[in-house]
C-alpha cells in the first residue's frame, strides 16, 4: 500500500477530530459565570418575596 492512501485516509479521520474538538470548545463559552448566576439567584429571590408579600397581607 502506498503512502499516499495511506494519507488520503488519515486527512478526513483527522478533521472528525478537530471538528469534535472545536465544538467542545465552543460550548465552553456559553456557560455563565459565578458573579452572573449568583445576580440572577437574587433577582429571583427579589421577585419571590415581592409576590408572597401581598398575598400574605391578603391572608391577614
Amino acid at each position: 500500500m502506498e503512502w499516499t492512501w495511506l494519507v488520503a485516509l488519515i486527512c478526513p479521520i483527522m478533521m472528525l477530530f478537530m471538528m469534535k474538538g472545536m465544538h467542545g470548545k465552543h460550548q465552553e463559552h456559553h456557560k455563565p459565570d459565578n458573579h452572573a448566576e449568583e445576580s440572577l439567584q437574587q433577582q429571583v429571590n427579589d421577585l419571590n418575596q415581592k409576590v408572597s408579600e401581598p398575598q400574605k397581607a391578603n391572608q391577614s
